[in-house]
């Protein structure tokens, strides 16, 4: 087939040239090899890419990849093993170098070898991102294993690592309190506890890679939003036997919040400045309080993190509210699609999932009373009369908090009323929402549960699932399964006056500088600080942290000559530096 994508206008720009690039790297124990698939020359020995594809979708705890390798001499060998880790990267090769995002970064499943028609060998390589890690990190108890003697090392393989683990739930708060609380300790106790494997990463950015031991804290950080929830998990826990990942769903008072692993941009994950982030409500301070109280270093959170890709992105686990209100949604980083850009769309209005009687309530019932007699669920009768009696009843493991006294919770009536109208709010209307899936000119930066605004239809939509297909031979395309589909408005294009006065007031020079504007161009170094977090503060983004060490790498090489070989990496406190 016609490479047809590689000469894809962009952004309504006819005649840029944009060939679609892909860069897998193995982190093997041996070496880290590092495969492309370039679209533009499909004889060129160098793609060994055939193709690749993933997947990532909002409700499910793990994203999968899978991709073909030309040859068999990746599986005869036995170069890639199971549970190796794989960063993907997806971009193109343009005028001016190659841009690429890290797309995925997870762990081998299976490694087999395929035979064509022709007699042509091939390896399939198949894996999940790192939700993996929490779907087979499971709670189970072998009380036989281990006696009076055992270690702490077999914490969940006895009697007594039973007693100590309902310790952390008791003593510790591990499980009571609000959402972020609970999964803020299940990561930094349970979690590294479960899953000791150590993998071996290679860092890709110095000329002669090298290998480092990294663990699941090394990997997998957590941003966790505030839920005004109290969770006494604590009467259950006791009981509990499985996944991690499925005890951190009950935490999570799901529909009314989100929880999911992805791949994000350090800025999105969590900048401090006015940019769209991923969890944009306030941060759970019960979190910080239980981080100064517990100890530090190898094993817990927080430790240093291994960045990955050109991009450095960072895997994450989000929890946060549902932005389906307003202020929220608008918060969301969105993405804009040209006509251009549009390859195919299947885009409709459907009832299927439409409700129109409502009740939220608790699974935690203490007083004892038919709560649905005292908060009866609402009803949309209108809705019911045109398509039928639609009910959606949740219940969650929680007591809604009193917003003014943070160590009591409200009556049971109180929070089923306040979540009952949350689930009208949010679901009466989804027939008429457009829903239905888009396939788009590829491009490696669309996350789940980001906003899609489509100018050629003037909708938005919400993005709840990814996925990314490369052919050598075809191409780069991404499909987006997008739900919510409703009217938006451009932001108005400032007025010739205004814009005028803007032109004027940045045609003006003057012959000073004020003194705060001096003092904005240099800065103290403080104690922790690193050339990425002053870039960060700075620009806005901490991979401009070439920037400051170019102004300033002559003073930092005589200070330490370490620098020589790893650039900005030693500065000290109450150092100056210039900022460009």
């Amino acid at each position: 087939m016609i490479n047809r994508y590689n000469w894809a206008p962009v952004g309504g720009v006819e005649g840029k040239r944009y060939v679609p690039v892909v860069r897998v790297s193995f982190h093997t124990e041996k070496a880290c090899y590092q495969l492309k698939g370039k679209a533009e020359d499909i004889n060129n020995p160098t793609n060994q890419v055939l193709s690749i594809s993933t997947q990532k979708t909002l409700d499910a705890p793990a994203g999968t990849f899978s991709m073909t390798l030309a040859g068999d001499t990746w599986f005869r060998s036995q170069l890639i093993k199971s549970n190796d880790l794989v960063v993907i990267q997806m971009g193109y090769q343009t005028i001016k170098g190659e841009e690429t995002s890290t797309v995925m970064v997870g762990l081998i499943d299976r490694v087999r070898r395929t035979r064509d028609v022709d007699g042509g060998m091939a390896t399939s390589v198949t894996g999940r991102d790192f939700g993996k890690v929490l779907i087979k990190s499971n709670l189970k108890f072998y009380p036989q294993i281990g006696g009076n003697s055992a270690k702490s090392d077999k914490f969940f393989l006895t009697n007594e690592g039973w007693i100590t683990l309902m310790s952390y739930f008791t003593n510790e708060n591990v499980m009571k309190g609000t959402p972020a609380a609970v999964l803020d300790n299940i990561m930094r106790f349970i979690l590294p506890k479960l899953n000791t494997v150590q993998w071996t990463v290679w860092d890709e950015k110095k000329a002669s890679p090298v290998a480092k031991k990294i663990d699941v804290t090394n990997v997998l950080r957590y941003n966790f939003a505030r839920v005004d929830m109290f969770l006494p998990m604590i009467l259950t826990a006791d009981q509990y036997e499985g996944s991690l990942w499925n005890l951190m769903e009950r935490a999570c008072v799901q529909p009314f919040t989100e929880l999911f692993v992805d791949v994000r941009n350090p800025d999105e994950a969590w900048n401090k400045g006015s940019k769209p982030r991923v969890v944009n409500e306030t941060i759970e301070q019960a979190s910080d309080a239980a981080k100064a109280k517990f100890p530090k270093g190898k094993g817990y959170y927080p430790y240093p993190r291994f960045p990955f890709g050109k991009d450095n992105a960072v895997v994450s686990i989000f929890l946060r509210n549902t932005p389906f209100d307003k202020g929220a949604w608008d918060k969301l980083l969105a993405h804009e699609v040209i006509a251009a850009d549009v390859i195919e769309e299947d885009l409709s209005y459907s009832d299927d999932e439409h409700y129109n009687l409502f009740w939220a309530g608790t699974t935690i019932n203490p007083l004892g009373f038919d709560l649905k007699n005292v908060v009866p669920p609402l009803i949309n009768e209108a809705n019911v009369s045109r398509y039928g009696l639609s009910p959606l009843e949740i219940q969650v493991e929680g007591l809604s908090i009193d917003q003014d006294d943070q160590t009591s919770t409200t009556l049971l009536e109180g929070m089923s009323t306040q979540y009952t109208k949350k689930l009208k709010a949010w679901f009466e209307n989804n027939h008429l929402f457009m829903n239905g899936s888009m396939t788009v000119r590829g491009k490696g930066d669309y996350r789940i549960g980001q906003r899609l605004q489509v100018s050629g239809i003037m909708k938005e939509f919400y993005i709840e699932a990814v996925s990314q297909t490369f052919n050598l031979y075809e191409g780069w395309t991404t499909t987006l399964q997008l739900t919510r589909g409703k009217d938006y408005k451009k932001a108005a294009a400032p007025s010739a006056n205004k814009s005028a006065t803007a032109t004027a007031t940045a045609g003006k020079s003057t012959s000073k500088k004020t003194e705060a504007e001096i003092k904005a161009e240099y800065h103290k170094v403080k104690k922790g600080e690193s050339l990425w977090s002053i870039a960060a503060a700075a620009y806005g983004k901490g991979d401009s942290w070439t920037k400051i060490w170019n102004a300033n790498k002559d003073m930092l090489i005589k200070k330490d000559q370490r620098n020589v070989s790893s650039p900005g990496q030693y500065i000290y406190e109450g150092q100056v530096l210039k900022i460009p």
